[in-house]
């Protein structure tokens, strides 16, 4: 008997320990709102996530809150409500949810769901910051440089930009770039210009590698390098960037056989405008002429296409042989498939 009354007493432990965590406290709804949101536990089902939030948030759960808030500012499980949002996110940020505080900023700084205020948003990105949202940081530091919310202070600027760089924002490296380059807040340095563009143009942020080619254009803080230059325009005019096309056209004017090519690529694929496949043809071909065995090859490739231009297969297989002869494999593979499939003699 003695095992079986040990049972029953540990099983009443047991109800007096779930008795004391009722199904409704704030913390229990609001696992139940994450199981629901990530449906790793249950089916997903973005509804009874915001339920759940909302009982718990309701309690103060600081955490609840900021989900709630983020459900109803993208309508996710619960009726789109930027002017409730905020003010969630407004409960959240005080209880210092460092997430809240910074998407209450961001309320205020594009005005949605509470009136657009500059000083709001930068108070609540200083809260943010100083608890090392990166996103924060840097919006703080763009506050900071454009007088926005608060006065005008490249120092300050430069402070937050930096921490903000510090944890690989490449943004942030960007505009700590920029502070360098004019001297804000900081000695003029184009060395130093040079190597935080790169550490943002290495992480693909199109402004920043922009700017290296610029710098490689002008030698400022570098060696002058026209390749180098177009190698970076290149990259940014990917992005659609107008005025990397533009710095193409001004080194492919001066005769670069390379910036011709990359020139013509853009026209071909409408980086940074609209496509216009004659005048590829015609970039490629001033880069053809020099000897130039990419241009030679896409050249090739679009007389035989007949694209921007009259289809000329002759003078297309005469432009893949030479490209051939260079070693460019696309044009090499091109004169192969066409020895395979000529008649024989």
């Amino acid at each position: 008997m003695r095992p079986v009354r040990r049972f029953v007493l540990f099983a009443l432990v047991m109800c007096r320990i779930v008795a004391a965590q009722p199904v409704d406290d704030p913390q229990s709804q609001y696992k139940r709102g994450i199981d629901y949101w990530y449906g790793d536990v249950v089916p997903q089902d973005y509804v009874e996530a915001a339920k759940s939030f909302r009982k718990a948030a309701e309690q103060g759960h600081a955490d609840a809150q900021f989900r709630l808030a983020q459900m109803l500012a993208i309508g996710q499980g619960i009726a789109q409500d930027n002017t409730e949002a905020a003010s969630w996110y407004r409960k959240s940020a005080e209880q210092g949810v460092a997430l809240a505080q910074y998407n209450l900023g961001t309320l205020y700084l594009f005005g949605r769901g509470v009136t657009k205020d500059y000083a709001e948003a930068a108070k609540w990105f200083g809260k943010a910051a100083d608890q090392g949202v990166v996103e924060a940081q840097y919006n703080l530091g763009i506050s900071y440089s454009q007088g926005q919310g608060v006065a005008q202070d490249f120092h300050q600027a430069l402070v937050w930009f930096g921490k903000a760089a510090d944890q690989g924002y490449s943004a942030a490296q960007f505009m700590m770039g920029m502070l360098y380059s004019d001297g804000q807040g900081v000695p003029k340095d184009p060395s130093q210009a040079l190597a935080w563009f790169r550490k943002s143009a290495d992480q693909q942020y199109p402004p920043a590698e922009f700017n290296m080619g610029v710098l490689y254009m002008s030698g400022t803080g570098v060696s002058r390098d026209l390749e180098q230059a177009v190698g970076w325009f290149q990259k940014a005019a990917q992005w659609g960037l107008p005025q990397a096309q533009n710095a193409l056209r001004t080194i492919a004017d001066g005769g670069l056989p390379s910036a011709q090519h990359i020139l013509g690529m853009t026209y071909e694929q409408g980086w940074g405008s609209t496509k216009i496949e004659a005048e590829a043809v015609s970039w490629y071909r001033k880069a053809a002429e020099q000897g130039y065995p990419p241009a030679e090859y896409d050249l090739a490739r679009m007389l035989a296409e007949g694209r921007g231009v009259r289809k000329n297969e002759e003078e297309a297989e005469a432009w893949f042989r030479r490209a051939a002869e260079k070693g460019v494999p696309e044009a090499k593979a091109w004169v192969k498939n066409r020895s395979a499939t000529a008649p024989s003699k």
